[in-house]
Order: structure tokens, then sequence, then C-alpha cells
């Protein structure tokens, strides 16, 4: 019970965060859009032509389509870890990416209901990458670095003070259930739809998801080497470059495995800290 009042907590903290960046990001986007409307029609006062609000609004689409991106682009980055500049580089580069490709759609659309077609597809696209490119890159290279540095320890944090402790771990083997103690496994592998649980000399298949155990796992212990690899770094003899970047592992029980460039700087950091202690 008290495990279950505190994973309600956390939840319910978890829930009001996502709310509070959601009011704070549409806060400041749809402030954004109606500075840049109110200029417009400065613009337009000082030149002195007609000032058309629907037109400006329609061009000013590309702000409010920063609220739903940012929103997906966080809920992503919460099961992710930026732990490489290539990591980094690709957080930013992919919603910027789909930003520019969703918003001549949107904004065509609106045109063709609203304005008989006038605008298309290659206007609005010309015209955002020529005029909010700048503006695309900064504010998602800002989102991911504030995210980074300002929001992911705070989550990491949050997972490991809600984690429960687990010992041992239920296998289904046809008829029989089999306790497995987790200090005896080896590593985990995905084989889809199970999960394959490598002990020293055998193997088991569980019906489970890679991504629901890890977070199950004492995460000081257990550490991801590859997207569908976990290892007790327990059981780590010893590990070899392959000059690319990536590394090979020698295990406890003889057997070997990859571990990739996007998770070797924490794996050598916790295998330096594991060995010392």
């Amino acid at each position: 019970m008290v495990y279950s009042n505190l994973n309600w907590r956390s939840l319910s903290k978890y829930t009001w965060n996502t709310r509070r960046l959601l009011l704070v990001i549409s806060g400041v986007f749809f402030s954004t859009a109606s500075l840049a409307i109110f200029q417009d029609f400065l613009e337009a006062k000082r030149n002195g032509y007609a000032f058309y609000f629907s037109e400006s609004l329609l061009f000013k689409t590309i702000w409010f389509l920063y609220i739903p991106i940012l929103m997906i682009l966080y809920r992503k980055l919460q099961n992710k870890v930026l732990d490489s500049r290539s990591n980094i580089i690709k957080w930013i580069s992919v919603p910027v990416v789909i930003h520019l490709s969703i918003l001549p759609f949107i904004a065509a659309l609106f045109s063709t209901v609203f304005f008989n077609g006038v605008y298309d597809l290659f206007k609005f696209f010309s015209y955002t990458l020529t005029h909010h490119l700048g503006e695309l890159i900064a504010v998602y290279t800002g989102f991911v670095i504030g995210y980074k540095y300002l929001m992911e320890p705070t989550t990491s944090k949050q997972m490991e003070e809600s984690k429960p402790a687990l010992d041992t771990i239920v296998i289904n083997n046809g008829k029989d259930n089999v306790i497995i103690q987790i200090a005896d496994i080896v590593q985990i592998t995905a084989a889809t739809p199970y999960i394959s649980i490598h002990l020293e000399n055998k193997r088991y298949l569980h019906a489970e998801t890679l991504k629901a155990i890890c977070e199950r796992l004492d995460s000081n212990t257990f550490i991801r080497v590859h997207k569908s690899t976990i290892v007790n770094i327990s059981k780590v003899r010893s590990f070899k470059s392959r000059l690319n970047g990536d590394y090979d592992l020698l295990l406890t029980d003889s057997s070997s495995l990859r571990l990739s460039r996007t998770y070797a700087a924490d794996f050598k950091t916790r295998f330096a800290t594991g060995t010392s202690g």
C-alpha cells in the first residue's frame, strides 16, 4: 500500500509537470504569435497599406504548430538518454524537419478553405525556409538542450525513487514457474514478443518487454548496451574497442556482445565505478 501511494504521488506529479509545461509552451507561443500579428499591423500602418488579420494569422501558423510538436518531443525524450552529440543533434533535427514538412500542408489547407487557395504549398514552404529556419533550429535546440540539463536529471531521479526493489523474477516455463535471482542474470535481450533472460548456463523466454523490465531493474547494476540488450555490469569481464566507436564486451559466461557507441560513454563510466568499488 505504501508503494502504491508513492506511485500515485509520482504519477500525479508527473501529470502536473506535463500540464504545467503545456501551459507554459502554449502561453509563450500564443504570445509570440500575437506580437507577430501586432507587428504586421504596425508595419501595414507605417507603409500605408491595408491590414488583413486573417492573412496575418495564416502566416503565423508556424508559432501554433510548436505547441503539439514540442509536447510530443517532450514525451519522446522522457524515454531517451541524451548521452552523445549525435543523439542530441538527431532530436533537434527530427522536429525541425517535421515542422518544415507539416506546416505547408496545414497552411495550404487553411488557404484553400478561407482564401480560395491563393497560397500554395511551395509558397508556404519557401516562405518558412527563408524567414523562419533559424528560429526553428533555435527553438528546438533550446528545448532539447534545456531538457538535457534541466529536466532529464529530475525525471531520472523520480523514476529511481519510485522503482521497486526487484530481487527475483518469476518465469513461466511451461507448467512450471521458475524463480530466478536477479543477481544471477548475465544479460537480457529482446526476442519479440518476448525477452530472453540469459543466466550463466541457461536461457529463459519471459513475456515482458525490454523497456518494462529495464524500468524494474536496478539501474546501477543493469545497463543498456544496445537498443535490444541490457547487461548486468557485474558480469562483464572486459571490453575491447572495435575502432569505430563500438566495443566488444566479454561476459563471465564466456559469451560476447556488442556495445553500441550510443551507450558507450555511460557504460564506461558505470564499468569504471563498478570495478573500482
